[in-house]
């Protein structure tokens, strides 16, 4: 079983543990899992590589490598999302609160409008 292993930058590899058996070998089958962190988005994930316990560390390394360069061009053709400010989060609480009770006037007429003075 191998256990080091060459990594790219910002992929961690946290550990190895086996996941079964090959059907047509025999052999055992085990996951390299990987902790993946984009410094520019500060996002985090955690990918798993499957290999059978006598696969080449060097395409374990390709593997884990080519699944790395996948994720960090996804995430960063998604652009850099920032995490709201309390200010705006205060906001967004208001709105759904005014979603909220704007639905419980709609759902207590028969129309459901909120067109009718007796509704509170």
């Amino acid at each position: 079983m191998t256990t080091d292993l060459w990594t790219p930058q910002g992929v961690v590899k946290l550990n190895t543990t086996p996941s079964g058996y090959n059907a047509v070998t025999g052999g055992s089958v085990v996951a390299h899992t990987f902790r993946l962190e984009d410094k520019d988005t500060g996002r985090k994930t955690i990918i798993k590589v499957l290999a059978d316990d006598n696969t080449d560390p060097a395409h374990i390394e390709d593997m884990a490598a080519q699944s790395a360069e996948e994720w960090f061009n996804k995430i960063r053709a998604e652009g850099s999302k920032k995490a709201p400010t309390v200010k705006q989060r205060k906001e967004i609480g208001k709105i759904l609160d005014d979603i909220r009770k704007n639905f419980k006037k709609r759902r207590q007429s028969s129309n459901n409008k909120i067109l009718y003075n007796g509704l509170k």
